[in-house]
């Protein structure tokens, strides 16, 4: 449970800012929060354990979002919205075209891959569906807006089209990643 905790306060806050149209429908990205301080916009393939990062998107159509991490070890935990971005437990979120969202900066609570979710690789999936009933259902959680068995996530998951140009009812991204010492 602290866990699942500490990962909510991580995404705590949101920094919003106008951001590009780009190729995808969801353009994403994830970096160190050194790196995105000196202005990268492209993910980094690999983090240490601990190491503060930053992860940003920006839809390129208006809908409803949710932000999981498939780390080492363990089920999918929800990175947006959780507790502290949205107390009264939404488990997703309203997004606006060209808008960019971005976790991790140093006006919110750090990202990081603790210890205890092991090393090796991980991927974070970024859902943008047109309408809400699109997203996962509440009886979806394990526990509601923290964690998703892998079983039901690659099910909801495999209704998604990956992000391409033209956005459908139902798109998603990936960034995959790898945890090192």
């Amino acid at each position: 449970m602290k866990k699942n905790f500490l990962k909510s306060i991580c995404a705590a806050a949101i920094a919003c800012a106008p951001f590009a149209a780009s190729a995808a429908c969801i353009d994403a990205f994830m970096t160190g929060l050194d790196e995105y301080e000196k202005g990268a916009a492209t993910s980094k393939p690999s983090f240490r354990v601990n190491e503060l990062l930053v992860l940003c998107f920006t839809p390129n159509q208006s809908g409803f979002v949710s932000v999981f991490d498939a780390p080492i070890k363990g089920d999918f935990q929800q990175l947006y919205p959780n507790v502290l971005t949205h107390p009264d437990g939404e488990t997703y979120a309203p997004v606006k075209a060209g808008q960019q969202y971005c976790f991790g900066g140093r006006d919110s609570f750090p990202l990081y891959h603790p210890p205890e979710e092991g090393i090796g690789v991980g991927k974070v999936s970024i859902t943008l569906t047109s309408k809400e009933e699109y997203q996962l259902d509440e009886d979806d959680y394990a526990i509601p807006g923290q964690r998703v068995s892998q079983s039901k996530m690659n099910l909801h998951l495999s209704n998604h089209q990956r992000s391409r140009e033209k956005c459908s009812a139902r798109d998603v991204t990936y960034i995959e990643y790898r945890i090192t010492n």
